[in-house]
């Protein structure tokens, strides 16, 4: 059975992210799309999630499948898409894809260089020839930047949580541990890992796999970005 590291903070997590522009994200994608690969017909959405951003892309991407490792998560999505329950770096398809994107810093939660470099790989395996990948990244000035507002507790519908976040400069992990209590006394703890991976080792990996960096900008712009970036956005294709 598929590991499910959401299983807990599923229950609370369209309230903790109430805040993201879902519209204004699902706009920049769009647009991408629409720059690198105006003729895509099939669409892949890594680490899809509860599919709030698919939502606001549905009539432009429709033949959209949904991917998340956690099935907690995919029974949140209230849309029509066909949803897959996999790890990132064992994509279970044999079609191609010609616009393959993920978000919110989801690649972030590849643990070692061997974990994203197969993450890559399979990317390649499913692109179609002439098809784009698209993904941002979190910098460690971002981790700096957002470790303390990360650092909260709340209540939704009967359920209180605290989320305690911490940046390690040492060993580059970004930890987000919830605690969280439901109306019947139980407590449940799950710990969030994130790796925070150095600017160029991105193109290192990415060329590896045999895919080439076409652009690499500052997150929700077209502005080229750089190792002090805080979030950056990557088109890729193949090689």
């Amino acid at each position: 059975m598929q590991n499910d590291p959401y299983k807990i903070v599923a229950k609370i997590y369209d309230h903790l992210m109430k805040t993201i522009g879902y519209h204004e994200w699902g706009r920049y994608i769009a647009d991408l799309k629409e720059f690198y690969s105006k003729d895509a017909k099939l669409f892949l959405e890594i680490a899809a999630g509860s599919g709030k951003l698919a939502f606001y892309l549905q009539k432009l991407f429709p033949n959209l499948i949904l991917l998340d490792i956690s099935q907690s998560m995919l029974s949140l999505i209230d849309t029509d898409y066909k949803r897959v329950c996999a790890d990132m770096t064992q994509l279970p398809f044999k079609e191609k894809f010609d616009f393959i994107y993920s978000t919110f810093d989801s690649i972030n939660y590849l643990m070692n260089e061997e974990l994203l470099q197969k993450y890559f790989e399979e990317v390649n395996l499913v692109l179609s020839n002439n098809g784009v990948f698209t993904f941002d990244a979190s910098l460690i000035n971002n981790s700096i930047k957002n470790e303390k507002h990360l650092n909260r507790k709340g209540k939704f519908q009967n359920v209180l949580y605290i989320q305690h976040s911490k940046y390690n400069l040492d060993t580059k992990i970004h930890s987000n541990k919830f605690r969280v209590k439901f109306e019947s006394g139980e407590i449940f703890e799950e710990v969030h890992l994130q790796k925070i991976y150095n600017f160029e080792l991105y193109f290192e990996l990415a060329d590896n796999a045999g895919l080439k960096v076409v652009d690499c900008f500052e997150a929700f712009t077209f502005e080229d970005a750089n190792r002090d970036s805080e979030r950056i956005q990557f088109v890729m294709k193949k090689k």
